[in-house]
């Protein structure tokens, strides 16, 4: 199924926002194009390094939240650790960890909190897809007819 036909059958409309969260930006382009391919969002923010990344979370609400691993200033185990402490309005269920290299000990850590979804990278638009689908159904069902 293609992102058009899962739009026209099963989406009511776009009114969701997803911030990428990444230290490279060649990895937030792919993932911006990705997004903007899906069609269902009504915003792509990004963030070049955790801590901005944290003051994103803070100020706005997603339904979908990429987080790279290893970023500057904040890594992406302490985002969640601080949006598990409810800093923020958004929900842990909306996390995909997104990294070429996901350590046992952090993704053990990552469980524990209630992140449920990753991808290591390299991965295509239809294993993006098929997981940012996943995890809107859980998140937002409401968004589906």
């Amino acid at each position: 199924m293609s992102s058009a036909e899962f739009l026209d059958d099963k989406l009511i409309k776009p009114i969701d926002d997803v911030i990428i969260i990444d230290d490279e930006q060649t990895v937030i382009d792919t993932l911006e194009m990705y997004c903007e391919n899906l069609g269902c969002f009504r915003s792509v923010i990004s963030a070049t390094d955790g801590a901005i990344g944290a003051k994103k979370l803070a100020n706005q609400e997603f339904s979908l939240i990429l987080l790279d691993v290893n970023m500057p200033k904040r890594k992406g185990g302490e985002v969640i650790k601080e949006m598990s402490l409810g800093t923020c309005n958004n929900l842990i269920e909306s996390i995909c960890v997104v990294s070429g290299n996901i350590d046992k000990a952090f993704l053990t850590e990552a469980l524990e909190l209630g992140v449920k979804h990753y991808l290591v990278k390299p991965f295509t638009e239809e294993q993006f897809r098929e997981k940012a689908i996943s995890i809107l159904k859980n998140v937002n069902p409401s968004l589906f007819k």
